[in-house]
């Protein structure tokens, strides 16, 4: 197994949707594995966006799906829920939908501020080479929305050492792992998994614990029991 660990500079922040959100669109405190993989997927796919994945078609991250990804942030932020013009027809009656006046509305919608702040991304797989894994990291642009613009700052490469047991860890991990000790900095949440990659079909929601602060918004070390992590540049993420 290789890994990438990617330092992105934010240029204002990021925005990443819950999925199944409502006309009020709240935000996630950080990225999902998803939104991470396909972030990945852009400097190999870049304008290709619906591909044939056999009797289906999606997008092209799905050819990404053996690549496991978690986040940290560098930086302190702030999640706030601004206020956004978009789309709505599709919440209006269906007598409702043509009518331009329903077309558009002003609804709130979640997005993490963090001006010149550091996004810190692990990916971990074995089905590319390092310089294809360094080249593709290396592309990424933005993490999240179009707007989301971001600068890679640098890039480290290495082999990623398979370990389990103890050990502390600031990247968000799924919530069948067990954290030991004080649980005061765990948020929990739902992401999907990757066949929300599919058009059409729902990914499968699977809870993550985020080990953050959430004003102000940060990252915090835990102590977890694991079963399957890996030593990354002296670091250590965990996916059981």
């Amino acid at each position: 197994m290789i890994y990438s660990k990617v330092f992105l500079k934010l240029h204002w922040g990021f925005s990443v949707v819950k999925p199944s959100a409502a006309k009020a669109k709240l935000g996630f405190y950080l990225p999902p594995p998803s939104t991470l993989i396909g972030a990945l997927s852009y400097g190999k796919f870049r304008g290709i966006d619906n591909t044939n994945l056999g009797n289906v078609y999606g997008s092209p991250a799905y050819n990404f799906r053996n690549v496991m990804a978690t986040a940290r942030l560098e930086s302190e932020g702030a999640y706030t829920e601004d206020i956004v013009r978009n789309v709505i027809s599709y919440f209006q009656r269906k007598d409702r939908r043509e009518n331009p006046r329903y077309i558009y509305g002003v609804i709130p919608t979640g997005k993490v501020y963090m001006p010149n702040g550091t996004l810190v991304v692990v990916y971990v797989t074995d089905s590319m080479s390092k310089e294809e894994l360094e080249k593709l990291s290396w592309s990424i642009t933005r993490i999240g929305g179009k707007e989301c613009l971001v600068s890679v700052e640098n890039v480290e490469i290495g082999e990623a050492k398979k370990v389990s047991g103890r050990m502390k860890t600031s990247y968000y991990f799924r919530d069948t792992v067990k954290v030991v000790g004080k649980k005061e900095f765990l948020e929990y949440v739902t992401f999907w998994e990757e066949n929300g990659y599919i058009w059409g079909k729902e990914g499968e929601p699977i809870r993550y614990i985020l080990p953050v602060t959430t004003y102000p918004l940060a990252s915090k070390e835990v102590e977890v029991e694991a079963k399957e992590a890996y030593e990354v540049g002296g670091e250590y993420v965990v996916f059981s």
